[in-house]
């Protein structure tokens, strides 16, 4: 059974870093309901703080627009979203 989160994440964030920049998988096993999201950027002015911060919400949004939102674990229903950042040599 695929991650249904997985498609719109892809799709939203391929749109802003470019489609090959961008990889969006699940976890396995017991952390299947995990977003991974790796995206690749030029080093630029922009800190890498503002692409997490701006990617998050971009991820955010686009399950938001298709009925979704992300799984969450634990007391404080913390996101089960890990996103990082690769640079550009």
């Amino acid at each position: 059974m695929a991650n249904k989160l997985i498609r719109p994440i892809k799709k939203a964030l391929a749109k802003e870093y470019g489609y090959k920049n961008v990889s969006v998988v699940n976890g396995s096993g017991t952390a299947w309901g995990w977003v991974d999201a790796t995206i690749t950027v030029d080093k630029n002015d922009t800190t890498d703080s503002e692409i997490i911060e701006n990617a998050t919400t971009i991820a955010r949004e686009a399950l938001r627009k298709n009925g979704l939102k992300f799984y969450t674990y634990g007391i404080n229903d913390t996101e089960e979203f890990l996103l990082n950042l690769k640079h550009k040599n």
